[in-house]
């Protein structure tokens, strides 16, 4: 028996550990839905492609329209994580979970030069409005601004155009305005700030916009913020910004959720035009049930154990001490149980000694015949039921030695008995 627990106990142990490094290790590589290759979203998936493979996880950036395609790709699987404009739908049953806002994106009009297209929404009945194309958040959000306008029949056209095609469309005339939702440093968006012939369209009533519009928030980008010679903006400016988020599937792991987060922390920290030092990412008002992994990175920073641990240990510390538990409390076990039953079969015999010395000590204070015969009366039966135990031939010794105790109490009784019959002297002779 003892040698099959110390056979039994590094078997154990060593698959206990093989199991813990294969399941806490995370995938070597991921996949990122971003947008169109070259755009905003595309140029963040970069920055943390390359923050990633510090850890040696690899990331396969997905080419997509937008963040409505990204949902999609994220339901059916097609994807790991993806960036998703905010304001956006996510299904209540996909399982998905945020990582956490991560930075504000601008929604911002530019309009061609012979056009005099205004800032209030709620006059562009007619117009031809390039809002990307299907698929795409541009999409998404100028129909959630047309219906905030509650300008849904008055013949606004879409043109299927984004990017740096929406600008085409307004040189080509084939687009009065162009709508876009981007990461300000996106390059299409820096084009249109600095081309001579496009004019940024200041909206109106931002903060009635910012009501209506989920998802949505009203922020003051300073004069000069983007060049100061020439200054621009000429002045102070009110926009709407939408909050982006990364959103995960049901899969992720955890570890991996951890170096993504830290990823976030590093890329989208930073002050800028729009937010301040450390502001994001966040976990205020997620679009989906937050990922745990990355709400504690995010609300209480790294733990001690980052600093001491790989990060996906450190990142999963709670699963691993799950799975320690049994291994800690497994060696202690192995040697109590083996203990135990030792304990139990010697048992079975040591409860008859009790007996065996109470009729010892009834056979020493016998007075008569009947009192001899009463003590042999309960030996016999006690030495039948030792003889009827059915022990393991390693615990039989102590039966044995009960029984030879047994033995000894007979002879007594036999002295005892011939000692009564004897006659006795007669007093004088």
């Amino acid at each position: 028996m003892r040698v099959f627990i110390f056979l039994l106990l590094p078997i154990l142990f060593v698959g206990m550990i093989a199991f813990l490094i294969l399941g806490l290790k995370p995938p070597s590589s991921i996949r990122l839905a971003t947008g169109v290759s070259g755009g905003g979203y595309w140029q963040i998936g970069q920055l943390y492609k390359a923050e990633l493979a510090r850890d040696g996880i690899h990331i396969d950036l997905v080419e997509t329209a937008g963040s409505v395609e990204n949902i999609e790709k994220l339901v059916s699987g097609d994807v790991d994580v993806a960036f998703v404009q905010g304001g956006l739908d996510l299904p209540q049953d996909g399982d998905l979970h945020s990582l956490g806002a991560i930075f504000l994106e601008p929604m911002v009009v530019f309009r061609g030069k012979p056009n005099s297209i205004g800032g209030n929404a709620g006059k562009w009945e007619g117009i031809r409005l390039a809002a990307g194309v299907e698929g795409s958040g541009t999409r998404a959000a100028a129909i959630s601004l047309i219906e905030a306008a509650e300008l849904e029949d008055t013949g606004i056209t879409l043109v299927d155009a984004g990017g740096s095609e929406a600008i085409d469309a307004l040189y080509s005339n084939e687009a009065d305005a162009a709508l876009f939702v981007a990461p300000l440093d996106a390059p299409y968006l820096m084009d249109a700030i600095f081309d001579p012939n496009i004019n940024f369209v200041p909206m109106a009533l931002v903060d009635a916009l910012a009501l209506k519009l989920r998802g949505a928030s009203s922020v003051t980008v300073p004069a000069g913020s983007i060049t100061l010679d020439p200054p621009r903006p000429p002045e102070d400016v009110k926009i709407l910004a939408l909050r982006a988020s990364m959103i995960a599937g049901p899969d992720l792991h955890p570890a991996v959720a951890d170096r993504l987060v830290t990823a976030a922390k590093i890329i989208h920290g930073q002050p800028d035009i729009l937010q301040g030092s450390r502001e994001y990412p966040k976990t205020e008002s997620p679009p989906a049930p937050l990922n745990e992994v990355a709400e504690e990175l995010i609300n209480s920073g790294p733990n001690f154990l980052h600093s001491i641990l790989p990060y996906w240990i450190a990142a999963q510390f709670g699963r691993v001490l799950l799975l320690l538990l049994p291994l800690l409390f497994l060696a202690p076990l192995l040697r109590i149980v083996p203990s135990g039953y030792v304990w139990f079969q010697k048992r079975r015999v040591w409860r008859f000694y009790q007996r065996i010395a109470a009729l010892e000590e009834e056979l020493g204070q016998a007075r008569t015949l009947s009192d001899v015969d009463a003590v042999a009366e309960s030996i016999e039966e006690l030495d039948t039921s030792i003889a009827n135990l059915k022990l393991p031939l390693a615990y039989r010794q102590g039966a044995y030695d009960a029984r030879l105790h047994i033995g000894l109490i007979r002879q007594e009784i036999t002295r005892r008995r011939a000692a009564e019959q004897e006659p006795k002297p007669v007093a004088g002779f």
